[in-house]
C-alpha cells in the first residue's frame, strides 16, 4: 500500500512541465514592440544616418544656385526620416524664379532636390513677368527688356493675353514688323506697340478686321515711312488714322 502512494507522487511530480514555448510565444508581442521602440529613437535621433549628400537638379538659367543652398541648409542638419520635405519645398518656391519643387530621399543618407524653374515669355506691366502657363509671377529680367514683348491686363488674363498675342502674332506673319507691346486697358480696349515703335490703337471690338486693315495700309502707303509715323488710330468702320511725327 505505502508502495502504491509513492508511485501515485512520482508520476505527479513527472507531470508538471513549465510551458516554455508558450512563454516564447507570448514574449513575441513584447520584443517586437521594444525593437519597435528602439528603431524609432534611433531614427529620432538627427545624429544618426545624417543627410551627408545633397544634389540639387534642374535647368536652371535665372535661379542663384548660392542662395538655393543657403535656404537648404538649416533643413538638413538632421537626418531623411526627420527632415520635413514640405516645409522646404514650400521655402524654395518663395523664390522669385522657382515654379515648384520637387524633395527625393535616397536612402540612407542622400537628398535630391528637383527644381522646376520660371520659363519667362513676356513682361507682365512695368515689374512682373508672365511664364508659358499664363501664371504672372514676381521677378526681375532687366536684360530681356526690349527683347520679350510686354503685354498687360488689368483683370491679370495672362493665359488669355498670351492667346491674344500669339493671334496677332500670326495675322501680322507676312509684315516685318512684330509686337512689342500689347495692352488691353479696363474697357477692353486693345492698343499694340510695334517693333519699330509704331503705335496702334485698335478699339474694342472687330480688332482682327482692323489689324488686317491696317496690314493693308502698310504695304500700299505706310511701309517707307517708318521714321514719320508715330501712332494710327483704326478705331474707324472703314479706314485709319494716321499721326506723323
Amino acid at each position: 500500500m505505502a508502495r502504491k502512494k509513492q508511485n501515485t507522487r512520482i508520476k505527479a511530480k513527472r507531470a508538471f512541465k513549465f510551458p516554455w514555448k508558450l512563454a516564447a510565444f507570448a514574449m513575441i508581442p513584447v520584443l517586437l514592440i521594444a525593437a519597435i521602440l528602439y528603431v524609432k529613437a534611433w531614427f529620432n535621433d538627427g545624429s544618426n544616418l545624417a543627410i551627408s549628400n545633397v544634389e540639387v537638379v534642374g535647368d536652371l538659367k535665372y535661379s542663384d544656385r548660392d542662395a538655393i543652398k543657403m535656404i537648404i541648409q538649416p533643413f538638413i542638419k538632421t537626418n531623411l526620416h526627420l527632415l520635413d520635405a514640405h516645409a522646404l519645398e514650400e521655402e524654395l518656391e518663395f523664390e522669385p524664379w522657382i515654379k515648384s519643387v520637387a524633395i527625393i530621399k535616397h536612402w540612407p543618407s542622400e537628398l535630391v532636390v528637383e527644381i522646376t524653374e520660371q520659363s519667362p515669355v513676356a513682361f507682365w506691366g512695368d515689374d512682373r513677368l508672365l511664364n508659358h502657363l499664363g501664371e504672372i509671377f514676381d521677378a526681375s529680367l532687366p536684360e530681356k527688356k526690349g527683347v520679350m514683348p510686354m503685354l498687360y491686363h488689368p483683370e491679370d488674363k495672362g493665359l488669355e493675353m498670351i492667346k491674344q498675342y500669339k493671334e496677332i502674332q500670326q495675322w501680322l506673319k507676312n509684315l516685318p514688323v512684330g509686337v512689342s507691346e500689347f495692352i488691353v486697358n479696363a474697357r477692353g480696349s486693345w492698343q499694340i506697340r510695334l517693333t519699330n515703335g509704331w503705335l496702334l490703337d485698335i478699339g474694342k471690338v472687330e480688332q482682327e478686321k482692323r489689324i488686317r486693315r491696317f496690314i493693308v495700309a502698310y504695304k500700299k502707303a505706310l511701309k517707307d515711312k517708318t521714321e514719320k509715323v508715330k501712332k494710327i488710330d483704326l478705331r474707324y468702320t472703314n479706314g485709319l488714322a494716321v499721326s506723323w511725327k
